[in-house]
């Protein structure tokens, strides 16, 4: 098997900057090779790291070997074979569980969170040249991880068929992101960061948010906040009972068009979106990647805005693995303990 059909299958993983990993050591690997002897797992492999992704399920796996003087170099998985590869995905739950930050990612994030929103001071021409600035910013900053990533492969001893299409995926990224199509998408994606990409992208298409309530929004919420309104708003069992169990999609976020963070959502929310909620909690809705900042949102803001609630509005979110959900959503503006907070019941609409 080859890398490229090897991370088709076991892909890299991600979200948010931060990776979800469980590592086999020497002794677990020592153990894996006791349990397995027909699969003539290589003695030299010292360590070997699965990662996950938003669901728990394995996306990529790497291995290193390690020479006497304690020098590190990654192995070539693909060399393992199928059934090598699937056993230790199997006996990662062996292993040790950790994360593995991704600061590129989290400038990403950062740079989604703080585009520039027009409010009528300055020319609408500039607010979104200063936003395609800032989307080629970040774009630059996931290609240049992409092209890590890549050659860091390449240097794992790869075959020179192998190393010429890994070369010719490195030479075929765009490097504006205006360019980038869904051609590209495979060179992407062989790293995970294809639907990071597709977020820049449509970021991209969509024009400048429009600043609709007043400048005395809070600036953020903090996670004391956060667990009050939780508490306060689901204070009634029968309330809580009806909101967990309710099989509607449910959420409760902050108000304001670039504040609007999640307060609390129910199960059939993190079901729609194939979310957790320790991936969203407290997320901004639009750089979370699940809401999508576009004109009919802004709408269905104006609408609370001005009338405390709408019926029925089509709108689409993202789901985990990228995917576009179409939905219709009802709202209503709720005071919880003296705050005002946004609450969306969110119905799937299936393709006809």
């Amino acid at each position: 098997m080859d890398q490229g059909k090897t991370h088709g299958m076991i892909a890299g993983s991600g979200g948010n900057g931060m990776y979800a990993v469980t590592v086999l050591d020497s002794a677990a690997l020592s153990a894996f090779r006791v349990e397995h002897p027909w699969l003539s797992f290589p003695d030299f492999v010292s360590e070997v790291s699965v990662y996950f992704d938003d669901n728990g399920g394995p996306t990529r796996l790497t291995a290193i070997r390690t020479d006497a003087e304690g020098t590190s170099e990654p192995v070539d998985v693909s060399a393992f074979g199928v059934d090598t590869i699937l056993a230790l995905v199997r006996y990662a739950p062996q292993g040790t569980q950790g994360y593995e930050d991704c600061p590129e990612e989290e400038q990403v994030w950062a740079i989604l969170e703080e585009l520039p929103v027009s409010d009528d001071t300055v020319p609408m021409e500039e607010v979104e040249a200063a936003r395609a600035t800032k989307l080629q910013d970040a774009y630059a900053l996931l290609r240049e991880v992409t092209v890590s990533k890549l050659e860091a492969l390449l240097s794992s001893g790869k075959n020179d068929l192998e190393g010429r299409r890994i070369r010719a995926s490195i030479a075929s990224i765009p490097t504006s992101l205006d360019k980038v199509d869904d051609a590209h998408k495979p060179h992407f994606l062989e790293v995970d960061l294809w639907r990071l990409v597709a977020v820049l992208r449509d970021e991209l298409a969509m024009p400048a948010d429009y600043e609709l309530s007043d400048n005395t929004e809070d600036p953020g919420f903090s996670r004391d906040l956060i667990d009050q309104a939780e508490a306060t708003a689901l204070s009634g069992p029968v309330i809580q009972a009806l909101f967990e169990l309710s099989p509607v999609a449910f959420s409760i976020s902050s108000i304001g068009q670039r504040n609007s963070r999640y307060v609390r959502v129910n199960q059939a929310y993190l079901d729609l979106i194939g979310k957790s909620w320790d991936d969203i909690r407290g997320s901004e809705m639009v750089a979370s990647g699940v809401v999508k900042g576009d004109e009919a949102r802004a709408e269905r803001l104006r609408l609370l805005d001005l009338d405390g609630g709408y019926s029925g509005q089509r709108g689409e979110i993202h789901g985990a693995d990228g995917q576009v959900i179409d939905v219709t959503i009802s709202a209503r503006r709720i005071s919880v303990a003296g705050q005002l907070y946004d609450f969306e019941v969110l119905t799937r609409v299936d393709a006809s």
